[in-house]
């Protein structure tokens, strides 16, 4: 089993809370990531903006980071990203054995890098996958990465998905559809039960250290996710979809 995570916006460098070395690694398509930078610092911040639909003042430093990005600096992918999944994955607090587990069965969904190991070095960066940056001939980022992305991935792995559609899109065209599981994470308040991104986000990071404080290998094994109160719901759930709720209110 692989499992997939997804960049975040945020990005702010994280000290581990235990003093041990890690083994660091350099992205697999940092040539890639070169290029699309150097295509970035091309554009101006008016340009910046209309693609990334942002404020002037995000423009400006979007396009700050974009000047000083360089291809072998930086942190951590999982010690610098810092969203809403990171926060519940709390990659900080992780021991040396997590690490060495993680990077063998963990990847990250980048649209600037492609995908990403958790100890692979990056600097900040703004480049969503979603984003219709014209390369060459290509359209948009989803036809610049083709199947590269995809065909990094082990063959035979199931691969979870706790990404977002939005990235999973990278590699959906080119590995078998029975090959993806795609957790769900909804709340429930009073008699509502209903998706609540911030919530799901969390929850995705929550069961990525789940898996990896645990050593999961088996997709059938999270189906015993319990952490913050969720709990698998059979009646809600298929194979491709398996549904987790827990009780807010």
């Amino acid at each position: 089993m692989i499992t997939l995570l997804v960049s975040s916006k945020t990005m702010v460098p994280q000290k581990l809370e235990t003093d041990f070395r890690l083994n660091l690694s350099v992205p697999r398509f940092i040539d890639e990531a070169e290029f699309l930078n150097s295509k970035l610092n091309t554009k101006t911040s008016e340009e910046l903006q209309k693609l990334m639909h942002v404020s002037k003042k995000l423009s400006l430093e979007i396009q700050d980071k974009i000047e000083k990005w360089r291809p072998k600096d930086g942190t951590p992918a999982w010690l610098l990203f810092s969203g809403d999944l990171y926060k519940g994955l709390e990659a900080r607090t992780l021991n040396r054995q997590d690490f060495e587990f993680a990077q063998k069965k963990f990847q990250t969904l980048s649209g600037l890098y492609g995908i990403l190991r958790p100890l692979d070095i990056i600097q900040p960066y703004r480049l969503e996958l979603g984003y219709k940056l014209k390369v060459g001939n290509k359209d948009n980022l989803y036809q610049y990465w083709n199947n590269k992305v995809a065909k990094s991935l082990p063959t035979d792995d199931i691969i979870l998905n706790l990404s977002s559609e939005e990235y999973i899109k990278v590699i959906r065209p080119f590995v078998e559809e029975g090959r993806i599981i795609t957790p769900h994470f909804l709340q429930t308040r009073g008699d509502d039960t209903k998706f609540e991104a911030i919530h799901a986000k969390i929850a995705r990071g929550k069961m990525a250290r789940w898996i990896i404080k645990n050593r999961i290998d088996e997709v059938g094994l999270i189906k015993d996710f319990k952490e913050e109160g969720y709990s698998f719901v059979e009646e809600h759930s298929t194979e491709l979809r398996p549904v987790f709720v827990r009780k807010i209110c």
